[in-house]
C-alpha cells in the first residue's frame, strides 16, 4: 500500500469526483484511477460504488475512509513540525472571495500572514458570497470570504469585520440626514448588485422586514462591478447602498455624498467561512487561527 494511492481516495471521496480529485493533486485522471484500483485489489474490497452517477463510498470504504484521512493528517503533521523545526513553514491557500473582502480587506490579512509565513503562496480569486458557499459545499475549496451567511450545518463561519451598508448619493443630491428614512428613497432610481451578492441579500433583507422591495423604487441598475456602481452614483444615475468602507475615499474627496438610513438593519459582518466536514492541511490551520485572532486595530484606528 502506498500514500499515493491513500491521497488518491481521500481526494476522490472529498472531492466526489475523479477529475477535480485529479486537478488537486496534479495527477492525470486514469492515474488517480489506476491509484484506486491497486489499494481496492491489495486490500480485498471495493471502496467506491461505481454503479451509481455519482461518487460514493461503499460500506467498507467509509470505514477505511476514516483511517485513511488520519493517515493523510499524521503525516502532514510530521510534516509540519519537521518544517517548523527548520522555520521553513510552506504551502498554498486557495481562496475565494466575494467582492468587498476580496478588495478592503483580504489584503490586509494576506500580508500580515505573509509577514509570518513568507514562504506560503495564496490563490485568491473573485465569486460572490453565494457563489463562494456553493464551492465550498461542493468540496473545491476549503477558504472562503463572505459578507453574507447562509445556513447550513456543515458550515462553519469566523466573524472578522462588522460592516454597515450606507446610502451613497451624487454631491448634486442633498438629503437632510437627521430625518431620512427608507420611505423618502423610494421614488429614486437604485443601483443594485445583481443576484447572489452579500450587499443584495442583506438589503434586500432589510427591506423585507419594512414589508417593502425593491419593485417599489423608480428603477432599478443592476450591475456586479461596484467600483462602476460607485463611479455611476457619482453621474447622479440614482442612488445606491454599499458599504461604508468602500467609500471612504469618494466621501473625504467629496465625489459621494454618504448617509446612515436609521430605520433599515443594515448591519453585518464579514466572515471566514469553511466546512466542518473537511480536512486541513497545518498552514491552513494556521490561517484559521491567525484569522479567529486578527484584529484590525493597528489598521483602521
Amino acid at each position: 500500500m502506498e500514500f499515493k494511492q491513500i491521497e488518491s481516495f481521500v481526494a476522490v471521496a472529498q472531492k466526489k469526483s475523479f477529475s477535480n480529485a485529479a486537478n488537486t493533486l496534479f495527477m492525470s485522471q486514469p492515474a488517480v484511477s489506476s491509484n484506486i484500483q491497486k489499494l481496492e485489489r491489495e486490500l480485498g474490497i471495493k471502496l467506491i460504488d461505481r454503479k451509481t452517477k455519482n461518487i460514493t463510498l461503499t460500506e467498507g470504504g467509509n470505514i477505511f475512509y476514516r483511517y485513511a484521512v488520519e493517515i493523510i493528517n499524521l503525516c502532514a503533521q510530521a510534516e509540519h513540525s519537521l518544517s517548523e523545526y527548520n522555520n521553513n513553514i510552506k504551502g498554498v491557500i486557495e481562496i475565494y472571495a466575494s467582492t468587498m473582502p476580496e478588495q478592503y480587506l483580504l489584503p490586509y490579512i494576506v500580508k500580515a500572514f505573509n509577514d509570518v509565513y513568507p514562504l506560503v503562496l495564496f490563490s485568491i480569486r473573485h465569486k460572490d458570497s453565494k457563489e463562494v458557499v456553493d464551492e465550498i459545499l461542493s468540496g473545491k475549496i476549503n477558504f472562503g470570504f463572505v459578507g453574507a451567511k447562509y445556513n447550513s450545518e456543515a458550515l462553519q463561519y469566523i466573524d472578522f469585520y462588522d460592516d454597515t451598508l450606507v446610502l451613497i448619493t451624487s454631491p448634486q443630491n442633498n438629503y437632510t440626514s437627521d430625518s431620512l428614512t427608507i420611505n423618502n428613497l423610494l421614488g429614486e432610481k437604485i443601483l443594485i448588485r445583481e443576484e447572489g451578492s452579500g450587499t443584495r441579500h442583506l438589503f434586500e433583507k432589510a427591506l423585507k422586514k419594512k414589508r417593502l422591495d425593491l419593485s417599489m423604487f423608480q428603477s432599478q441598475i443592476i450591475c456586479d462591478s461596484l467600483e462602476a456602481i460607485k463611479k455611476m452614483v457619482a453621474l447622479n444615475l440614482g442612488i445606491s447602498f454599499v458599504s461604508d468602507i468602500a467609500v471612504k475615499s469618494e466621501v473625504t474627496s467629496g465625489c459621494l455624498n454618504k448617509y446612515e438610513i436609521k430605520d433599515l438593519d443594515l448591519n453585518r459582518h464579514f466572515s471566514l467561512v469553511f466546512s466542518n466536514n473537511r480536512y486541513f492541511s497545518p498552514v491552513e490551520e494556521k490561517f484559521k487561527d491567525f484569522v479567529r485572532v486578527w484584529s484590525w486595530d493597528q489598521i483602521f484606528h
